[in-house]
């Protein structure tokens, strides 16, 4: 039988929650031993992808930027201009869009393009960065078979914005997936977490986005409570030198720690007491799906559209102090036994197969 042939699209080789998507895809489809390609507008950088097993290729540039790497990522791909791909997936509005130009164009070629939303455009953006992310729907997005929304806010939103995309393509809503298999085959022990004693969890790219500012702040009057808890912060962005100073200024230098890119988050997440999200806007976070892999006390701003429905979740109201020390004194105060059940049946239904089964089933209808 001859081997199915995958194409994805990247920025770059950084794991983010879009990234992560994709890397499930890519392994899913490598254990069905399809031939998948992986083509990044950067240059290597982290190496994440490298651990995947089968027949993969990964085709970077040597550009330090993503502009000046589009020139190369065009070339690389009209290498391929002989080859249809069986299924391209891209989740990147920009992505999305060029890609959707180049299949217009016949620069490449797929029986099936499966875009993805990776965050609520005109929810986040406004003037001439709203501007810059609308021309790439009009660009390519007519192009795409599958357009596929994590919730229905954030479908509804998209097709609120731009109603001429629910008339040109598919748009689904598909939750995000976990790869099960993956969190079960870590590593659960990690000397570092031991040195910790009891602690809070939150990770993520340092931005404000992920509202780490309000989360020391909300901790800052659990300590005043009880001293006897530190927060652990798990990565590394452009906001550190800012939440340091933060940090400083509410005296728990002793209490809080940024701990930086950590590649393996499951046995932090496994020791917390508390698991955290308290972002201020998302597409939706994986990190909470990781979170309620590991642990039973899992809080939540509802930061994403659908979050307040997930059962066992500890709910806070995004952007407010208040209401997230509210719901860490709640959980410290609550036995959480049963969630482990809840959260395990939650995250069947999120499974990376159940994801791939969606989109076939989609895409099949339209054959």
């Amino acid at each position: 039988m001859k081997k199915k042939q995958i194409l994805i699209a990247l920025p770059n080789d950084v794991l983010g929650g879009a990234e992560q998507v994709l890397k499930m895809i890519a392994k899913y489809w490598l254990e069905q031993h399809a031939c998948v390609h992986i083509f990044f507008l950067k240059k290597r950088s982290t190496g994440a992808w490298e651990s995947l097993d089968g027949d993969l290729n990964l085709h970077y540039t040597n550009a330090a930027s993503e502009k000046k790497g589009l020139i190369q990522f065009f070339w690389n791909l009209r290498k391929f201009k002989s080859i249809t791909f069986d299924y391209t997936f891209t989740s990147h509005v920009h992505l999305n869009g060029f890609f959707g130009l180049l299949r217009k164009c016949n620069v490449v070629r797929t029986e099936f393009f499966v875009a993805r939303e990776s965050t609520s455009i005109f929810e986040r953006y406004s003037g001439l960065k709203k501007a810059y992310f609308s021309a790439y729907y009009y660009m390519g997005y007519s192009a795409i078979d599958l357009l596929i929304c994590q919730t229905e806010g954030m479908k509804c939103s998209l097709v609120e914005a731009l109603p001429f995309i629910e008339k040109k393509v598919d748009v689904k809503v598909i939750h995000n997936p976990v790869d099960l298999k993956a969190i079960q085959s870590a590593e659960q022990s990690n000397d570092l977490v031991q040195s910790f004693g009891k602690y809070f969890v939150a990770a993520g790219r340092l931005i404000p986005e992920k509202g780490f500012d309000l989360l020391i702040r909300a901790f800052a009057e659990i300590k005043t409570i009880d001293r006897n808890y530190k927060l652990v912060i798990l990565g590394d962005g452009p906001l550190k030198g800012r939440l340091e100073d933060l940090i400083s200024e509410y005296r728990l230098s002793d209490s809080v720690v940024l701990a930086g890119f950590v590649k393996n988050v499951f046995p932090f997440f496994r020791g917390a007491e508390l698991c955290i999200v308290s972002s201020r806007i998302e597409g939706f976070p994986n990190v909470l799906l990781q979170m309620m892999s590991q642990n039973k006390k899992v809080i939540s701003t509802n930061c994403a559209h659908g979050i307040e429905d997930i059962p066992g979740l500890f709910m806070a109201e995004k952007e407010n102090v208040t209401s997230l020390t509210n719901a860490i004194s709640l959980a410290l105060k609550t036995d959480g036994t049963n969630n482990r059940m809840i959260f395990d049946e939650e995250l069947k239904l999120r499974s990376i197969d159940s994801f791939i089964n969606s989109v076939l089933n989609y895409v099949n209808k339209k054959q």
